[in-house]
């Protein structure tokens, strides 16, 4: 998030927002107005700096997003799962999944499929084939510790 000025030449004065940009599924740039402040000129008369001020507080809004989307999973390794249990956790891609997207494989592919105009789209071939890769995986060890 950032603070957004905006100056209109017809009455001369500036308007501040808090802004979240982000790009939509067609990867089009988007902006949101997340808090709309109002006029710089009147916003002078309660706060010293109000370009300042509201940068920071803007700062620490987008601080405050980019935290929540942090998840922690924990396990319980001495846990048993019943063979019948319909609460059966399936854990085996997030290894796979952790590895990928740490050494920016979907990047690397995205950018090799963009400028090579491949005609299919190989994340996807790659996000479907994880099973295939994962008893190769387990079965050889030393192969997650040479990456």
């Amino acid at each position: 998030m950032h603070l957004r000025k905006a100056y209109n030449k017809k009455t001369g004065r500036t308007y501040l927002s808090i802004v979240h940009s982000y790009r939509d599924n067609e990867k089009k740039p988007k902006s949101k107005v997340i808090k709309s402040i109002g006029y710089l000129d009147e916003l002078v008369k309660e706060y010293p700096d109000p370009l300042a001020h509201f940068t920071v507080i803007a700062r620490s809004m987008e601080d405050e997003r980019l935290q929540s989307k942090t998840k922690t999973i924990s396990l319980d390794m001495n846990e048993q799962i019943e063979r019948g249990s319909v609460l059966r956790k399936n854990y085996g891609s997030i290894v796979f999944s952790k590895v990928y997207h740490e050494l920016e494989i979907d990047r690397f592919l995205n950018n090799a499929r963009r400028h090579e105009n491949f005609s299919f789209n190989t994340e996807s071939i790659i996000r479907n084939s994880r099973p295939f890769f994962l008893p190769h995986f387990m079965n050889h060890p030393e192969v997650l510790v040479a990456v």
